[in-house]
């Protein structure tokens, strides 16, 4: 159940590649984290996408030449081994760095932060992956 939050430059996503890239990061992480993606478990995964303006993005000291993409998603500690990381890392470069139209984007930044179950809440409760992973497939989204 990933929190994604994707920063770019106003304009690098257009409605239809955010729902592309949304529901491409949501399977990628649901993947990797090993959870099924039943319609509850999928509807907890959110994710955001944080436009700059031009002027508000920089490369050092200089406005920023390229447009720039940092992915930062917060996972519950222990939800993603060594080779999990490897591949939403790779994966979700991936659906960052092409758009359909085949134009790039470039360079993507993804930075993972795991965040311990009893600093996660979830309805005014700590979060609980195994309970999450024992989740029924059928369960409706919340």
């Amino acid at each position: 159940m990933p929190k994604l939050i994707i920063h770019s430059p106003v304009g690098t996503f257009n409605a239809a590649d955010r729902q592309r890239v949304a529901g491409n990061l949501a399977t990628l992480g649901l993947d990797c984290e090993a959870l099924q993606p039943s319609p509850m478990v999928r509807s907890t995964v959110w994710t955001y996408f944080a436009d700059y303006a031009a002027d508000a993005v920089f490369m050092g000291d200089e406005p920023a030449r390229l447009p720039v993409v940092t992915l930062q998603i917060y996972v519950l500690a222990g939800g993603l081994d060594a080779a999990g990381k490897r591949r939403l890392i790779d994966g979700a470069t991936a659906i960052l760095d092409r758009r359909p139209d085949g134009t790039a984007v470039a360079p993507v930044y993804v930075v993972i932060h795991e965040v311990a179950e009893q600093n996660w809440g979830i309805f005014g409760k700590q979060a609980d992956l195994t309970a999450l992973r024992a989740s029924p497939p059928d369960a409706p989204a919340i």
